[in-house]
């Protein structure tokens, strides 16, 4: 009887392990089966986060590289990019206030909604230039600018002007941080957005029979006011295409007068001279002749008539560069200080052409250097006989126009070959 009770207990504690290693298992394959159930989940998670981060890439490569995708948005229509410049290298440097482009895109725009019509009157198609602007107000003081660009084409009457709202979002327009006014700038402030120009299919066509300039408007100014805001734009060639690129980088490197700023003349160069280095002291300034170039120049269509009065035998231009080194203790103007220049000793005597010199920065305060350009036009007949050419630079002039220097002037013979 013992025996069997030994043997039932042996019996059922056998039983009972068995069970209990069962359990075991069973809690340890549920435990394997949760965590593999969580890699699953896991790796599948890292799946489909490549997969979209894979998909946003192909979806960025398929937009063609479209700087603007809000065109096609808005207008409904089809876009198609016709050329990108991603370093335009466009800097404006108003005393500190700083107005960037970073790159600009021209797009062709087709099979538009009837409502955006209007911007190529009336036309369903067109083209749309987007710029990538910078504004940074790099001062230590508040600053206001309204951002005003244009493309410029036969003249300067001849412009697309810039838009800051056409085919642009909300949250890209080139405006100030302060909402209350949109053209205030804190000392520091610094905003990147687009701005686009509209032209009809006509008005791009026309930019291959002139030369096209990017113009950055000035205006900055410390006072809401804008009084005594900075004065002079900022002139680049505007580039439509790699043919065209490739031809303007074959071209010499001419001084940038009002000539070709404005697209009034083409040149060809007669002669140039350049790092002269040729010093002269007027009163407590340094005056130094940087280069000279000779050129020839042939009048755009659009200017022909500006030019009658040279007659047939052709036009040449004398363009020269200075450096102004301001070590006196008053501002000098560049504007108002100008030269003339005295052929073979005393046989003709030019006046300087103010109209043709470029804007740039007309105040040089003390102990900083400016650039003044003087630009002489002549007869090509003329300047066939003659022989000589010296420069009579000066007297230095105020901001307001005042002879600083009591009339005396420096003169520089002028390197002919």
């Amino acid at each position: 009887m013992l025996k069997r009770k030994n043997m039932f207990w042996t019996i059922m504690l056998s039983v009972l392990l068995l069970v209990t290693a069962c359990g075991g298992n069973d809690e340890k394959a549920s435990t394997t089966e949760k965590e593999a159930a969580k890699t699953d989940t896991t790796e599948k998670a890292e799946k489909e986060e490549k997969k979209e981060q894979s998909d946003k890439k192909e979806a960025s490569k398929d937009s063609g590289g479209v700087l603007n995708p809000f065109i096609a948005e808005e207008s409904q229509g089809n876009v198609e990019v016709v050329y990108t410049n991603k370093e335009p290298n466009f800097v404006h440097d108003m005393n500190g206030y700083k107005v960037s482009v970073d790159e600009y895109q021209i797009v062709s725009l087709k099979d538009i909604h009837k409502d955006y019509t209007y911007v190529f009157d009336d036309q369903p198609e067109g083209y749309i230039v987007t710029a990538k602007v910078t504004l940074e107000n790099t001062t230590d003081k508040t600053m206001y600018y309204t951002p005003t660009m244009n493309i410029q084409v036969a003249n300067d009457f001849q412009v697309f002007p810039s838009q800051s709202r056409l085919f642009v979002k909300d949250e890209d327009t080139l405006f100030s941080k302060d909402k209350e006014d949109i053209s205030k700038f804190t000392a520091g402030e610094k905003v990147t957005g687009l701005v686009t120009f509209a032209l009809t299919n006509e008005e791009y066509q026309s930019l291959a029979t002139v030369n096209p300039k990017f113009v950055i408007e000035g205006g900055a100014a410390d006072n809401d006011s804008f009084k005594g805001s900075f004065k002079g734009d900022a002139t680049y060639d505007f580039i439509y295409s790699d043919d065209q690129k490739e031809q303007l980088a074959s071209k010499p490197d001419f001084y940038q007068d009002e000539l070709l700023l404005k697209d009034m003349a083409e040149k060809k160069m007669i002669f140039e001279k350049k790092d002269i280095g040729q010093t002269q002291v007027l009163g407590d300034v340094n005056i130094t002749l940087d280069g000279i170039q000779y050129t020839e120049v042939i009048p755009t269509e659009a200017y022909k008539e500006a030019f009658v009065d040279f007659g047939d035998s052709g036009i040449v231009a004398i363009t020269m560069n200075f450096i102004i080194d301001n070590t006196s203790q008053e501002p000098v103007s560049a504007y108002w200080t100008s030269g003339k220049l005295i052929v073979d000793d005393t046989r003709a005597t030019y006046l300087s052409t103010g109209q043709l010199e470029p804007e740039g920065v007309d105040e040089i305060k003390p102990g900083e250097k400016g650039e003044k350009m003087i630009v002489f036009l002549l007869r090509k007949d003329e300047f066939g006989i003659f022989k000589k050419f010296d420069l009579e630079f000066g007297p230095l002039r105020s901001m307001e126009n005042q002879d600083l220097g009591k009339g005396y002037t420096v003169t520089f013979q002028l390197p002919r070959e």
